[in-house]
């Protein structure tokens, strides 16, 4: 320390004064206040950032759960489902589970679903979905008690909390019930201003509403990234305070009432039979997890049956939940990436019963903060006179302090510091002194210049090198069209090449070149290549004009320059007596908003694109071969091409994605498009949809025969229409269906 001192003295002489105003240090600045400031403003991507970091302290060190544990969720599991049949159950069932579980013992019940609608599969209820019964069965089934009546006289019988939910955007929801929430009470200052407010609330039916002992909101609030780190204790719903399932399930165990505490700055926490659960300012507690224990899952017709173990039930907070991939509650927690979404709600019971929480009070921000003033003040002022060696132990020995302070302040005290962003701050001041000029001058276009030079066309690496500023580095959300393409039944193809790889080299080969060169003579960028599959896309890194035209006059190429390459292999085959199967490929085209720019690790990454239109058009050269045509586009590459040879497909909703697109068939060029044939067969297939979707079945028949008739091209298509109206015919689909297809395969 004497010795580094010492340099510092020694270098700080009136000579060197003027380095302080020299490009490297003024830079340093132009860094440092605006990272100062965005510490401050704590924008959603810092936030995120931050919250990743404690998702690993958790990982390192999670929360350990008692032995005997004093929760346990009682699982509709696939188990359940297969044995007493599909959800929803008749509420019989339920009346069962809740009956069976309070003999055994169960000190309360809370379900994390909401009864908003009548049980449909009450007697009273069925004659309206079977039209064909008689009346005097009718009157039969009307003098039969509901099920309802029968799952709301259990209700009365036992200490049951019923899940409610907020509507984040409409008030006109049924509101059901609220009235009947209980009162929490406050202490201080009044909370409802500081609680996150809803304009709708989902209730449970008021004949169920009015025999449950509570009701608690099973809402969850998730993070940018979708992970649930923090849980509200409470909302507000038409000025009404709303506790969270599970506090209100403490109520009802406990028989004492919810208190609220606030001061001026905020709520500080909660009061539940003498216990403080500390909150932050909004009300929420971050909850510490426990790692995912299968055995706190008892199946929920184990219950039902009463074949469960008494000793599993008695003296337990039981939820009621659902882990059945079908039924889609599943969420992300900084443990694991799927878990039921109960198991928020037991996790969050448990740390309050335990005592275990994570602490972020206010005042960790204005020390990281701080931290951050000091070691990049630090730094600016020692490394133009310390120089890089000296400096760099420095910014090591404050990194290795920070690092373990953190870790041991949470280890010992459950307190949530993130010195990552001070670290990253520093670290970029120091590189921003010392390599200013060399990052910043020829390191820069030489970057750029090997970087793209295998994935753009010469010009647009050329226009890059000169002007590198016309590259956002790091992401930048973008209009795009992407391009997939891939060949039919390869593998196939590539078992007549088993006793020659060099040959199936040359093949994939011959295969890429002139597809790569179709896609950079149309101006667009290379993003991978994958095996005999290719990824591309138009509009970055620089502005493409009209580029949904230019990625499909790419794919029009793609598909003549397919069928010269298959009549020179199919020469080669002749000539080595080899058997000759022609390539085929699929290709997929979607426009949309992504992000695009330098996507990867620390260690290693690539110019890429993120986004839903990705997806979708990966998705779309997958269903060429459903719909048997070579290029699909979606709705929205469709628009800007409206003058080529298009023709409706569907209105499809494709795997892994809920909202439907209509997608379209491109046959050909604008020149097609005019032609007398082309027109008469897009007016068919039109024709076709439109009695499809107003299940005009027989007349669809029809069409979809003469479509095979006069356009054999398009038979797939014909026969994929075909079938979906026999199948309808003989299975008539749901009164309100919307001629929408979910497609089940990619």
């Amino acid at each position: 320390m004497t010795i580094f001192f010492g340099k510092f003295i020694k270098g700080f002489n009136l000579l060197k004064f003027p380095a302080l105003l020299g490009i490297g240090r003024l830079c340093a600045l132009a860094l440092f206040f605006p990272a100062l400031y965005i510490q401050i403003a704590d924008p959603d991507f810092l936030s995120n950032f931050r919250n990743r970091v404690f998702d690993n302290y958790q990982q390192w060190q999670p929360r350990v759960a008692p032995k005997q544990r004093p929760v346990a969720i009682l699982d509709i599991d696939e188990k359940s489902l297969l044995q007493l049949g599909q959800w929803p159950w008749p509420r019989n069932y339920l009346a069962a589970l809740v009956q069976n579980a309070t003999n055994m013992g169960a000190v309360v019940i809370g379900f994390d679903m909401v009864f908003a609608e009548e049980d449909r599969l009450s007697p009273n209820k069925m004659g309206d979905s079977i039209a064909s019964l008689s009346q005097r069965t009718l009157n039969e089934l009307s003098a039969l008690p509901s099920f309802d009546t029968v799952f709301a006289n259990q209700l009365k019988n036992s200490r049951v909390v019923l899940g409610v939910a907020v509507n984040t955007s409409r008030e006109d929801v049924n509101n059901f019930g609220i009235q009947n929430i209980a009162t929490i009470a406050s202490l201080g200052e009044n909370p409802i201003p500081f609680l996150k407010a809803f304009p709708g609330f989902i209730g449970n039916i008021p004949i169920l509403g009015n025999a449950a002992s509570g009701s608690g909101m099973i809402s969850l609030d998730q993070d940018f990234d979708g992970i649930i780190r923090r849980v509200p204790l409470a909302n507000v719903v038409k000025g009404k305070v709303v506790p969270t399932l599970g506090l209100d399930m403490l109520r009802v165990a406990t028989g004492r009432n919810v208190i609220a505490q606030a001061t001026k700055k905020g709520i500080t926490g909660f009061k539940i039979a003498g216990s403080f659960v500390p909150t932050d300012r909004d009300g929420r507690i971050w909850i510490k997890y426990a790692p995912f224990d299968p055995d706190q899952y008892l199946s929920a017709v184990d219950v039902v049956t009463g074949t469960v173990d008494p000793n599993l039930i008695k003296g337990k907070i039981l939820f009621v939940g659902t882990s059945a991939t079908g039924l889609k509650d599943l969420r992300s927690s900084p443990l694991q990436a799927s878990l039921p979404g109960v198991e928020m709600h037991m996790q969050l019971v448990e740390n309050i019963l335990t005592q275990s929480y994570l602490f972020r009070p206010n005042y960790l921000a204005v020390l990281e903060w701080a931290g951050t003033i000091f070691t990049g003040a630090i730094l600016i002022l020692l490394v133009p006179f310390v120089g890089a060696r000296s400096t760099m132990g420095l910014l090591i020995l404050i990194s290795s302090i920070a690092v373990s302070s953190s870790l041991y302040l949470f280890s010992e005290y459950s307190l949530l510091i993130d010195v990552s962003y001070t670290l990253f701050v520093s670290l970029l001041l120091y590189i921003t002194l010392v390599f200013f000029n060399y990052l910043l001058t020829e390191k820069e276009r030489t970057r750029i210049r090997n970087a793209f030079s295998h994935y753009l066309s010469p010009d647009l690496v050329k226009r890059l090198s000169a002007s590198p500023e016309s590259l956002v580095l790091g992401g930048e959300e973008k209009e795009m069209t992407f391009l997939f393409c891939d060949v039919r039944d390869f593998t196939g193809i590539s078992e007549t090449f088993r006793d020659d790889p060099r040959g199936l080299t040359h093949l994939i080969n011959s295969f890429l070149t002139p597809m790569t060169d179709e896609i950079l003579i149309h101006s667009g960028t290379i993003d991978k290549y994958m095996g005999d599959s290719i990824m591309a896309f138009w509009n970055a890194p620089l502005p493409t004009e009209h580029h949904e035209q230019k990625a499909v006059d790419s794919a029009l190429g793609m598909m003549g320059r397919l069928s010269q390459l298959n009549e020179d292999l199919k020469k080669q085959a002749e000539e080595n007596n080899r058997h000759f199967r022609a390539l085929k490929i699929g290709i997929g085209l979607n426009t949309g908003t992504c992000i695009v720019g330098n996507l990867g690790s620390e260690q290693r990454f690539d110019y890429s694109v993120l986004g839903d239109p990705v997806n979708l058009a990966s998705r779309l050269e997958g269903q060429t071969k459903t719909y048997g045509v070579d290029i699909i586009v979606g709705e929205d590459t469709a628009t800007g091409i409206s003058e080529y040879a298009l023709i409706e497909l569907d209105l499809i909703a494709v795997k892994g994605r809920k909202a439907a697109v209509k997608i379209y068939a491109l046959l050909g060029d604008t020149d097609l498009a005019r032609t007398k044939d082309f027109i008469q067969t897009k007016n068919l297939v039109n024709e076709l949809i439109l009695n499809y979707r107003n299940k005009n079945w027989n007349l669809a028949i029809e069409l979809a025969q003469q479509l095979k008739t006069t356009s054999p091209a398009l038979g797939s298509l014909s026969d994929l229409y075909r079938m979906r109206v026999e199948n309808f015919r003989d299975t008539p689909p749901p009164l309100n269906w919307d001629g929408i297809f979910r497609a089940t395969t990619k």
